[in-house]
């Protein structure tokens, strides 16, 4: 038994091919025109310039507050790099007796030195800054 030839009808394939590559560019077309008309419509005078404000000036430099909203660039914004920088310089430091010697105390005696500050802060406010002294009798005349 013998397979039957595949029979492509080549004609019918490019037809179709062609007649989709017709409507898709009568259809960018189409979409383009809609575009430039509803620009013009709420835009006659055209494209609104860039303030002022984010031009460079001759130093190249750009204002990075416009109102209250921040146009920073992100490239030129370092203030997470500083506020990491000076975190990492706080865990390098430590504290110690000698200088350049890191120490940290462990979480028990940390937590124990907390507790310790909290009951001598309570003890100072329950106890009177200054006690009212006893009445004195009134000196007696001769």
């Amino acid at each position: 038994m013998a397979a039957e030839e595949d029979h492509i009808i080549t004609g019918k394939v490019v037809q179709v091919g062609v007649i989709s590559l017709v409507i898709f560019i009568v259809g960018g077309i189409w979409a383009w025109r809609i575009q430039v008309a509803t620009t013009r419509e709420f835009a006659p005078e055209g494209a609104a310039n860039i303030p002022v404000l984010i031009t460079p000036d001759e130093k190249g430099q750009t204002a990075y507050e416009i109102g209250i909203v921040n146009q920073r660039m992100f490239q030129l914004d370092t203030h997470a790099e500083q506020k990491i920088d000076s975190q990492q310089k706080a865990l390098e430091s430590g504290w110690g007796d000698e200088p350049g010697v890191v120490a940290r105390p462990t979480i028990s005696t940390a937590m124990d030195q907390i507790i310790a500050e909290q009951a001598a802060g309570r003890q100072q406010q329950q106890a009177p800054a200054n006690p009212t002294p006893a009445p004195q009798p009134a000196p007696q005349q001769p």
